[in-house]
């Protein structure tokens, strides 16, 4: 089933950190008035990305995860969801960018800022569900050919990218 326009827009509104988007212009600065809204906001998000059953609407709060915003811990409920598929993971792992990430970093104690170690834990995250094939469905395309950079440099790297997170994976959609 298709996902409706009302729901798109309340998926879209989710998996926007930060300022919730019809927050009044009047409150932008005031500090005091978005800080409850901004908390309320960010346990909504992590509730529904816990409870959410349809790996589409999964797949599509993935899609529109605004990355400047957030970071890796935020998304973890949504890779930890019995229900996201293995091509929202894999997108997942190339959009948080997995091979610069894995180019400079082995371990989490290597790295200073705290935004990229939450990065990183997700990608490890990712990574072991992969290696483990910890996930209920691979139906959702993703290819992650055009993220693919330095591949041919992946014995510089820090931590070796396992094979399987170079591979296409879901049903690619025709036409």
């Amino acid at each position: 089933m298709a996902i409706s326009k009302r729901r798109h827009k309340e998926i879209i509104d989710l998996a926007t950190p930060g300022v919730p988007p019809d927050t009044p212009e009047e409150l932008w600065n005031d500090d005091a008035a978005l800080d409850p809204l901004i908390r309320a906001a960010d346990r909504k998000r992590k509730a529904w990305l816990r409870s959410a059953t349809d790996p589409k609407e999964l797949h599509l709060f993935a899609e529109n995860w605004h990355w400047d915003g957030g970071g890796g811990k935020q998304l973890l409920p949504l890779v930890d969801n019995p229900h996201c598929d293995a091509g929202t993971m894999l997108m997942l792992f190339w959009h948080g960018g997995g091979e610069d990430m894995y180019f400079q970093y082995d371990a989490i104690k290597d790295i200073d800022g705290e935004f990229d170690r939450e990065i990183h834990r997700l990608l490890r995250r990712i990574e072991k569900k992969f290696v483990n094939k910890d996930y209920a469905t691979a139906k959702i395309y993703f290819d992650p050919s055009s993220f693919i950079s330095m591949r041919d440099r992946c014995d510089e790297f820090a931590r070796q990218i396992p094979d399987v997170l170079y591979e296409p994976i879901g049903r690619k959609p025709r036409g």
